[in-house]
């Protein structure tokens, strides 16, 4: 009898073993850390903090990989997912943006410019912004069964939706104070999960590079 095989199961295994270092939430966490505190501090960097991630992110990931990672797990490499790719970031991010501004635009058409001002930032901008990031992480738990990725999701709607809820804070601030709590959080789970994994897997000489390099 023929052994029917799932390779779209062994795909998603392989995947969910590939996030078990805990380096995904360190970079996560550095980068919510990182641009929350811009945004609360009112420095104007979020655009270039989020280039800079976009280009350099994924490089700076696979050179600590192959110091740390491939030489106590090993390699393999995984095909890309389309849906992945930065067209739909980019097709993401101007559906937000332009979603937002219409939002904006109603709240200043109903009651006028400073009080619908006032309500759009206070109301709409924090939870809106925790559903945006919210997406990454709910998208992560679809698809690779990360249940970590749903514990984030959740945060990142419930701490949007707190602040207008408890007057915490309002516009950027509450976008800023929301990805800096949440990316310490991450940053630590992350922490934990990569000291703990190199404990687990210690480190042989096994030459990997050039199976890396023919990638």
């Amino acid at each position: 009898m023929a052994t029917k095989i799932d390779l779209k199961e062994i795909e998603r295994k392989a995947n969910y073993a590939a996030f078990q270092d805990g380096l995904m939430e360190i970079f996560m966490g550095l980068f919510l850390l990182i641009f929350g505190g811009a945004l609360m501090t009112k420095i104007a960097i979020g655009v270039p903090i989020i280039v800079l991630t976009i280009f350099f992110a994924n490089p700076l990931l696979e050179l600590i990989k192959k110091r740390y990672i491939y030489p106590r797990a090993g390699y393999v490499k995984l095909p890309e997912d389309p849906n992945t790719t930065g067209k739909g970031i980019a097709i993401a991010v101007v559906v937000y943006v332009v979603l937002l501004l219409g939002a904006m635009g109603i709240s200043i058409l109903v009651l006028g410019t400073e009080t619908g001002l006032d309500f759009f930032l206070t109301y709409i901008v924090p939870p809106a912004s925790g559903i945006m990031f919210a997406i990454g992480p709910y998208w992560l738990g679809q698809t690779y069964g990360l249940l970590r990725g749903y514990v984030w999701a959740i945060l990142f709607i419930l701490g949007g939706i707190a602040m207008p809820l408890f007057s915490i804070a309002s516009g950027y601030e509450a976008v800023g104070l929301l990805c800096t709590v949440i990316g310490l959080l991450v940053l630590v789970t992350g922490a934990i999960m990569f000291v703990r994994f190199l404990r687990q897997h210690p480190s042989e000489p096994v030459e990997i590079e050039e199976a890396v390099n023919a990638s």
